[in-house]
Order: C-alpha cells, then sequence, then structure tokens
C-alpha cells in the first residue's frame, strides 16, 4: 500500500507541475461527467456540511473506467464550491489522479493542491462546484451500481455463462437509471442474442444456438441502424486496424457477437466439411444467418463493411455454400 500510495504522490505531483494548457478539453470532460450524474438524476442536492464525509465521481460512459474519490468537507464558499480534504482515491483504467493518459484527459482532481504526501497517509486539497460532490452513502451506492452493471457487461464480453434474460433485464435497468443509453444498447443486443441460442444463458449445440440466428441478427441490425459510429468502430477493431478494447460497449458488443457467430459456425463445419450436409440446416438457413451477420457489420446495409455492401457478401456466400464451401463472416 505504500508504494502504491507513493506512486499516486508522483502522478500527482507530475500533473500538477504541468502547464494547464488543457483546460478547455478538462472543462468539457467535467461537464460530460455532470451530464451523467444529471441524467442519472443523482445530482447532489442535500446541502453539504463542514466534516461530512463525500465522494466525487469520476465517472465514464462506461463503467468499467469508473474512478472516484473520497474525503471530507474542509470549507464551504459563497460562489456554490467546496473545499475538499482527499484522502482516499480510486483511478480507475488508463487514469492518474489528475487525469487519463489521454493527452486530453481530465478529472475533479486536476490542479489538486499536496497537502501531505506521505506515503502511507497521502491528501489533497481539491475546491470544487458543490454539484460534483455527493454524500458518501448516495455515492458509493451509485458506484456499486455502476460496478454491478460493469461486472454484468464484463461477463457478457468473456464466456457469458450464466447471463441469463433476467440478469440482462436487471443490467438494462441498471444502465438506465445511470444515464447509460450505450450500455443500454448493449445489453439490448447481448440480450437478444442470449434469448436466441434458447439456453438461457447456458451453453447449448450450435444445431439448437442457430435455429432463431437469423431473425435476432436482423432485429440486432435494425436496431444498430442508429448507430453507425459504433458499428464502424467494431468494423475497424475485426478488420484489424483498430486494436480491440472495451471502452465503446456497443461496438464491444457487436464484436463478441462475432466472435460467438464464428465459434457456433465452426462447430457445425467440425460437424460436415460441407454446408450443404450439414443436420439441421439448408443452405437458404445458413445463408440467411450469415446474410444477418452482413446487416449487422454494416448497420443495416446503411455503410459498407471495407468498401462492400450487404449485397456482395450475400453472393460470396451464397457461391461459397453452394459449392461446398463455408464462407467467412468477414
Amino acid at each position: 500500500m505504500a508504494i502504491i500510495a507513493g506512486r499516486l504522490g508522483d502522478w500527482l505531483r507530475e500533473w500538477i507541475g504541468r502547464p494547464v494548457a488543457r483546460h478547455a478539453t478538462r472543462v468539457a470532460r467535467l461537464a460530460a461527467g455532470g451530464t451523467l450524474l444529471l441524467a442519472a438524476g443523482l445530482v447532489n442536492a442535500t446541502n453539504l456540511e463542514v466534516g461530512e464525509k463525500v465522494f466525487v465521481p469520476m465517472f465514464e460512459p462506461n463503467p468499467e473506467l469508473d474512478g472516484y474519490a473520497v474525503g471530507f468537507v474542509e470549507e464551504l464558499h459563497d460562489d456554490g464550491t467546496v473545499t475538499l480534504r482527499i484522502n482516499e482515491v480510486e483511478t480507475g483504467k488508463g487514469k492518474t489522479l489528475s487525469g487519463t493518459c489521454h493527452p486530453s484527459g481530465g478529472t475533479p482532481l486536476s490542479g489538486a493542491r499536496i497537502v501531505s504526501d506521505d506515503p502511507d497517509a497521502l491528501e489533497v486539497e481539491q475546491r470544487l462546484p458543490a454539484d460534483q460532490v455527493l454524500t458518501y452513502r448516495r455515492g458509493s451506492q451509485l458506484y456499486l451500481e455502476r460496478e454491478n452493471l460493469s461486472i454484468a457487461y464484463l461477463k457478457y464480453l468473456g464466456s457469458g455463462m450464466g447471463m441469463t434474460p433476467d440478469r440482462f433485464d436487471v443490467a438494462i435497468r441498471r444502465a438506465e437509471n445511470a444515464g447509460l443509453p450505450r450500455m443500454v444498447t448493449a445489453m439490448e443486443i447481448g440480450k437478444m442474442q442470449v434469448e436466441s441460442t434458447q439456453g438461457r444463458g447456458f451453453p447449448v449445440p450450435a444445431s439448437r444456438a442457430l435455429e432463431k440466428a437469423a431473425p435476432m441478427l436482423d432485429a440486432v441490425a435494425a436496431k444498430l441502424e442508429s448507430h453507425p459510429e459504433a458499428v464502424e468502430t467494431a468494423a475497424r477493431m475485426l478488420g484489424g486496424t483498430t486494436p480491440q478494447h472495451r471502452d465503446d460497449p456497443l461496438a464491444a458488443v457487436i464484436v463478441r457477437l462475432h466472435e460467438i457467430l464464428d465459434e457456433q459456425l465452426g462447430e457445425l463445419e467440425q460437424k460436415s466439411a460441407d454446408p450443404r450436409e450439414v443436420s439441421g440446416f439448408s443452405v437458404d438457413e445458413l445463408l440467411a444467418i450469415y446474410t444477418g451477420w452482413f446487416r449487422v457489420i454494416t448497420a443495416n446495409d446503411t455503410q459498407p463493411f471495407q468498401n462492400a455492401d450487404v449485397a456482395f457478401y450475400r453472393e460470396r456466400a451464397a457461391e461459397s455454400l453452394q459449392s461446398g464451401e463455408w464462407p467467412s463472416l468477414l
């Protein structure tokens, strides 16, 4: 713990010593954080008191990246700001105390003054608008809700085991309450995929899991038509031009959907090298699955994937299937 606290002190000294050339961007990021709180209906309306334990959220559109600070109210000011003594910080992925590793990053702790850099008791002082500060109970409850949402999100991106439709419903409600529309859509897509397998979140043979895949993919494509930027990000990740990441939950779920389909179709291929002879599926039914995916990765045929539309990929897949070869999803 002493080593960690010492490193945090080093980070803070480094960032405080830098010129404040990113002030406008920092303000924009803080405004975005405030928007998240407003959307969740949880901006602190309670009058704070000197000596009160408080919670400073450092929330992101993806809860996996959330951070926070805990401290005490040291002074209340007539201009609606409060001076805090911060003694606990949890940084999100890629963050230092003052901001992200990205040059445009910033958090409510940017510019904080070091009060004590004792490695066993790091303390900083910061003056913030009161509406960026929550009571400790309220803030910690909100953070826990978002943490639970993040767990569900990461679970689906992993094995997905046990992510039942009911658990997706809980995750969707949490995302709605937190004011995270992209996460809402991501969890809705996850639920659609899980329900289509008829396994209620548990493994089933590909022959069963793919029975309702085509209409599910068509429905997902229709939902993604209003999210072309997420589809484009996913397409770049799948095409290898952008490293895969989980920062955009909607793009990450699209990539996960591709992984699941690829595994399921691969399982069918293991049973029959010739798709024309696979048990339980006609060539037309298999083609409908491939076509559904091509609609997904083109945002319902509204933007090309690797400079081609659905018709191109569908025709290519049809030729492969009719010649006894399994098509590629990409």
